[in-house]
């Protein structure tokens, strides 16, 4: 089964099992010499032309890159101008994927990147992070589509006060920074509502998570028609393709593990609820497996239950 682009697109992230590389190879800090990195840079560059090349001729649209792609890429102890020393590959590897129509992202960890620490030390190593995410989806030559996924970060000392210092940061990003990123709720601490709202505050899209809504409910609960709903329209504005996260809850796991595979009844859930084209990432610990799975089980799509809602816009607090 090939997904039709005026549809859904799915995608999977960083590591394909078919090939056994994941273009993420990485050192411990105190190893970190510039020999250990060049030569780290290197062959993840090498396996990330395997992956999009891969991509590509499995007709593959949406993939998200390691963020260990250069390792240390936004730490002190990476003093290399990869950026210049790499220009030529990155061209080439940006080649192969527009010339594929691949969408690319990264997605930090949330320890790497937090908008709402109150600290400045935090704060700084998340702009960091950020500016080394963006050169690399600038240096593949990746349209305005392609973004850096960030969590908003932790709640303390209190939400209005983590909630305004995200806001304080944003205000003063670079544009060209923040023009890369796209703000994801998660599944503990801040729901699609409030995530929707500081997006909405700043002009940038909003990503929804199925998994995440689920655990992590907003208050009143959007159901999930209307979270997909709110969070195109986020994209939508700024003439972008939607796109959401698509996860399942394994078994046994802790609250928000991802399972191996995507529950059939996920799947049809979240493509009964899309109001038009859209791009699907598949967190599944199978990654690109996972993502075949799906084409081969043909799976028919749920209807729609009921018609969708209008979704108002949040204002900011």
């Amino acid at each position: 089964m090939r997904d039709e682009p005026s549809a859904y697109r799915l995608g999977y992230v960083a590591q394909s099992l078919t090939l056994g590389v994941g273009a993420s190879h990485t050192c411990r800090l105190a190893s970190a010499t510039p020999e250990r990195l060049t030569a780290l840079i290197a062959q993840n560059l090498a396996e990330l032309e395997q992956l999009l090349l891969f991509n590509e001729a499995h007709g593959i649209e949406l993939f998200r890159i390691g963020s260990s792609l250069i390792p240390f890429g936004s730490h002190p102890v990476n003093t290399l101008p990869w950026w210049s020393t790499h220009a030529r590959d990155f061209d080439r590897l940006g080649h192969i994927a527009r010339r594929s129509r691949q969408r690319l992202s990264l997605h930090p960890s949330p320890a790497a990147a937090s908008l709402t620490s109150v600290h400045q030390r935090v704060r700084d190593a998340a702009l960091a992070e950020l500016r080394y995410s963006a050169r690399v989806l600038d240096l593949l030559g990746q349209g305005p589509e392609a973004r850096v996924v960030l969590h908003l970060g932790g709640a303390a000392p209190s939400r209005p006060e983590a909630l305004d210092t995200a806001h304080r940061f944003l205000d003063g990003m670079p544009a060209e920074l923040r023009d890369r990123i796209v703000l994801e709720h998660d599944d503990k601490v801040w729901s699609a509502r409030e995530t929707l709202a500081l997006a909405r505050a700043h002009g940038l899209p909003m990503l929804a998570d199925n998994l995440h809504n689920a655990l992590e409910p907003s208050d009143p609960v959007m159901p999930l028609d209307e979270l997909l709903r709110a969070s195109a329209a986020s994209w939508r504005v700024l003439d972008l393709r939607p796109k959401f996260h698509l996860a399942s809850q394994a078994p046994g796991g802790r609250p928000g593990a991802h399972a191996d595979r995507i529950d059939p009844e996920d799947f049809r859930a979240v493509v009964a609820a899309l109001d038009g084209p859209a791009d699907l990432m598949l967190e599944a610990k199978d990654k690109d497996l996972a993502l075949f799975a799906l084409r081969e089980q043909n799976i028919p799509p749920r209807k729609r239950s009921r018609a969708p809602r209008d979704v108002q816009a949040p204002t900011r607090e």
